[in-house]
């Protein structure tokens, strides 16, 4: 069993304790046993638990709450996809026992698209306060079957103060920590600035937000019912900052062209052969206009075009397949027979060219040389790029730091849309998290 807990060192000064178990396999008999373990621990204290997931405050002054949420590895992956906020705090607690969760499954890092998509963002935050409430999830068990429903829990006198708290605190602390793209403890210093710099030099807004942490770390049970307004002023300031910080990327949108009658062949497609894309009742991928779409010089990456929304096209053959050379067209069965030495090599792991065509450290040399072309163009611009399997493969490898002669155990859908930001020479992920998961499931495999 797998246990992380978080605490500060004043133990007087916690709203509760968060203890996070993971263990290899939960059932309906371990988690009561581990609530009824936790129950009987001898604190200077009642303990009151609360095993619900989700950010409600319980207990009082003479209580010692301690916040228990209990996972098996499959839930706990499931968690981190969909609440990457929470699970990228825990992992940078140094107190556990057992394996850390870096090692269970990571969070790598925030991404942009959080803020939007993710559990507890600000959307979802405000939403919950107009309508006096606070969203929490709560396990079900049917038989061998574990599912987590949503509820909700009318906010009172206490968590009020305690929700508003939490909302400004964790947006702010979570926001700081993709701004700097490290997991680290926000100081007061850092957290005061980056507050200002959300809510344009607001000083009044933190001023207020001083005196409920204040009153925070008194544990006052009762606060007034205008506390609420603190959270939807700084929500909306928020949001606009948010929409402002948009702006400051380049959008770089990486597709794989629609199919063609080879790709459904499964043999070597590179540019010796140029089928056209198979007819197909998609109309349009997304709605969305792009400035500009970069497209390989193959036809299947030039007629994909038209799934998508542009208001230039160009073409560059930086972005073309790998060169399979005489492969081209051929089966890998029958490459096998016809080239035993090449495939020799390649297990031995040397990047060998195939015959009369490129190698992988080819590819690597044009996508780098593709990146700095990126270089030209204005933030704030949105690109789609119409690229082919293996390139993409190679592409993404160098941007998300992935060794390179993985390359080819990554698999990529045709006409999915993979995005990043570029903002100075700096390009990060801004992927659906399901898609990250599954490019580096992908790599050990």
């Amino acid at each position: 069993m797998l246990v992380l807990i978080q605490k500060k060192k004043n133990i007087e000064k916690i709203g509760d304790l968060d203890v996070v178990v993971i263990c290899k396999k939960l059932t309906k008999k371990i988690f009561k046993r581990l609530n009824n373990k936790i129950k009987k621990k001898n604190f200077y204290k009642e303990i009151l638990v609360n095993s619900t997931f989700g950010p409600v405050k319980l207990g009082a002054k003479k209580t010692f709450p301690i916040h228990l949420m209990i996972y098996d590895k499959k839930l706990h992956k499931d968690h981190a996809i969909k609440s990457p906020f929470t699970c990228y705090d825990w992992q940078r607690s140094k107190i556990y026992k057992g394996i850390s969760l870096k090692k269970i499954f990571p969070v790598k890092n925030l991404q942009l698209s959080d803020f939007f998509n993710a559990r507890r963002n600000s959307n979802e935050y405000l939403n919950d306060i107009k309508k006096d409430r606070i969203s929490v999830r709560k396990y079900q068990f049917k038989g061998k079957k574990i599912t987590t429903k949503k509820t909700f829990v009318k906010i009172d006198k206490r968590n009020r103060g305690e929700f508003v708290y939490h909302i400004i605190n964790f947006l702010v602390i979570n926001l700081f920590k993709f701004h700097v793209n490290k997991n680290i403890k926000t100081s007061k210093k850092q957290f005061d600035n980056f507050f200002l710099k959300i809510t344009n030099k607001d000083h009044n807004l933190l001023k207020e937000f001083k005196i409920l942490e204040s009153k925070k770390l008194e544990k006052k049970l009762i606060y007034n019912q205008n506390i609420i307004s603190l959270a939807v002023k700084f929500v909306k300031k928020y949001e606009n900052f948010l929409q402002k910080k948009k702006k400051e990327y380049l959008t770089l949108n990486f597709v794989r062209h629609a199919k063609t009658s080879m790709n459904k062949k499964n043999i070597f497609l590179g540019v010796k052969n140029n089928p056209p894309i198979i007819k197909t009742k998609i109309k349009k991928i997304s709605s969305s206009m792009h400035d500009l779409t970069i497209t390989s010089g193959l036809k299947r990456a030039q007629m994909s075009t038209k799934f998508f929304y542009s208001k230039k096209i160009i073409h560059n053959k930086l972005i073309n397949e790998i060169n399979y050379g005489d492969a081209d067209g051929m089966s890998f069965s029958n490459f096998k027979t016809k080239y035993p030495k090449i495939i020799k090599s390649w297990n031995n792991k040397i990047d060998i060219k195939f015959p009369k065509g490129e190698n992988t450290n080819d590819v690597r040399k044009r996508a780098l040389l593709f990146l700095s072309i990126l270089k030209r163009f204005k933030e704030g611009k949105k690109i789609l790029i119409i690229s082919h399997g293996f390139f993409l493969k190679v592409i993404f490898c160098i941007i998300l730091g992935i060794d390179i002669k993985k390359a080819y155990k990554i698999s990529i859908e045709h006409l999915k849309v993979f995005q990043f930001l570029k903002k100075g020479k700096f390009i990060i992920p801004n992927l659906n998290r399901k898609d990250q998961e599954n490019i580096y499931n992908q790599l050990n495999d």
